[in-house]
C-alpha cells in the first residue's frame, strides 16, 4: 500500500523533471536559433512553433556538431 503511493509519487516528479528537461531542449536549444535563423529570411514574422523553425534548428545543431569534430579532430 505504502510502496505503491511512493512509487506514484515518484513517476509524477520523475515525469515532471523530464517534461522540464525536454522543455529547455526543445524550445530554447532547438527553436531558439531556428527562429533567429529563419527570421532575417522571411518577409512576415516568422511562426516560432512552426516546423520550419524546428528543421533549421536542427540543422544548425547539426551543422556545429559537424563543425566542431571536423575542427578539433
Amino acid at each position: 500500500m505504502l510502496d505503491e503511493v511512493i512509487g506514484s509519487a515518484f513517476k509524477v516528479v520523475a515525469r515532471f523533471i523530464v517534461e522540464v528537461f525536454v522543455e529547455i531542449i526543445f524550445e530554447i536549444m532547438i527553436k531558439g536559433p531556428g527562429y533567429l535563423l529563419v527570421k532575417p529570411f522571411s518577409k512576415s514574422a516568422p511562426d516560432p512553433d512552426g516546423v520550419l523553425v524546428v528543421i533549421v534548428g536542427l540543422v544548425f545543431w547539426a551543422f556545429l556538431i559537424t563543425l566542431g569534430i571536423t575542427v578539433f579532430l
